[in-house]
């Protein structure tokens, strides 16, 4: 376990779901883009530490902000990927963004390959497809 895990999502499960888990971590290191709502680019690293730039375009530049990026921890439990926003730039919009979307996430991995990563959110209801960069 690492000793930047996202609170809340403790304890370890059977040796073979950790083990699994353990192999979805090592394999979503690296750095991943996909298209929701703007560019997004997501970097997570072997430390637990992970940082996100939100990219918007057109109206929703200029009504809330061309970039954002977000600091953030992150884990794997239970096959899902858990991640905690802990900070970013610019704060008054990352605070708005944690109001409305909250600052935990904890979305299920449905694929993991040397390129492509699938995510399903906490609600079943969105799928989101990353694909590696780095």
């Amino acid at each position: 376990m690492i000793s930047l895990a996202v609170p809340g999502f403790s304890g370890e499960s059977s040796g073979s779901a950790t083990d699994g888990d353990q192999r979805l971590r090592r394999a979503a290191v690296g750095t991943w883009q996909d298209f929701y709502h703007g560019k997004r680019t997501m970097t997570l690293g072997v430390d637990g530490k992970a940082t996100m730039r939100v990219e918007l375009t057109g109206i929703k530049a200029r009504l809330f902000t061309p970039r954002l990026d977000l600091d953030i921890v992150w884990s794997v439990e239970d096959g899902r990927m858990h991640r905690r926003t802990i900070g970013g730039r610019p704060a008054d919009k990352v605070e708005f963004v944690n109001k409305r979307a909250g600052v935990v996430v904890a979305e299920r991995i449905l694929e993991l390959s040397a390129d492509k990563m699938v995510l399903l959110d906490q609600n079943g209801s969105q799928k989101y497809t990353w694909r590696r960069v780095k």
